[in-house]
């Protein structure tokens, strides 16, 4: 089976990421009401996109910044966490 091109991180797939479950330990990274991961600020943990394959099989990804907006930026002043 292939990976999946793309993926969302969320609390019930976090333990699959453990450098962003450290940092949902350490309180960088919060989960919304939806279950995705966000920062602080609000702007979400980026998509992981599959960027290749290894040779033993183990698929690698790398996180997107199309999402992200800047702490200090109006955006984030304006963000409302999800509701449900």
């Amino acid at each position: 089976m292939d990976p999946p091109d793309e993926i969302i991180i969320t609390r019930s797939n976090l333990a699959d990421w453990p450098s962003y479950l450290t940092l949902f330990e350490a309180g960088k990274i919060i989960a919304d009401k939806t279950g995705r991961m966000r920062y602080p600020h609000g702007a979400p943990v980026g998509k992981m996109i599959l960027m290749r394959i290894d040779k033993d099989g183990t698929p690698r990804y790398c996180e997107s910044a199309s999402e992200w907006f800047d702490p200090d930026s109006l955006r984030a002043k304006q963000f409302v966490w999800p509701e449900s």
